[in-house]
């Protein structure tokens, strides 16, 4: 009687290369309140809060690169329409065209209580503020 063959294993995989990642939150950097001026879009979304009632843009602080989420209640002065005389001016038209969180300062929100955070600061966060460029 003939001994039956060892099952043939698959060859060994190399593991793939690390995917390259974002740079990680640093907690230990300390709350100053820095104008960072424009940055791009493209590390931030903006989606409907759950409810409908508002707008929520998420995205990684440019400076201490926690994730930060701000939500926009809709009704904002400026960013909608009113009435007619908007319809027959065009003015509707074109507000719904623009984004109307372009212009808007956002300030980090990651939630970290950053080295010498105010007590009575109004945001939790390194104290970063910047405008998502369109």
């Amino acid at each position: 009687m003939t001994s039956p063959l060892p099952s043939a294993s698959p060859p060994p995989t190399q593991p793939s290369p690390p995917a390259p990642s974002a740079p990680a939150h640093e907690h230990a950097l300390a709350y100053a309140e820095d104008d960072l001026g424009e940055t791009p879009a493209a590390g931030f979304s903006q989606q409907p809060s759950p409810d409908g009632r508002a707008v929520v843009v998420e995205g990684t602080c440019p400076r201490c690169h926690g994730h930060t989420v701000t939500r926009f209640p809709l009704g904002l002065p400026g960013t909608g329409t009113k009435g007619l005389f908007d319809v027959l001016t065009g003015r509707g038209a074109a507000a719904a065209d623009e984004d109307p969180l372009a212009g808007e300062v956002h300030f980090c929100e990651c939630g970290h209580a950053h080295p010498q955070l105010p007590a009575d600061a109004v945001f939790v966060g390194c104290g970063a503020s910047w405008r998502i460029k369109p």
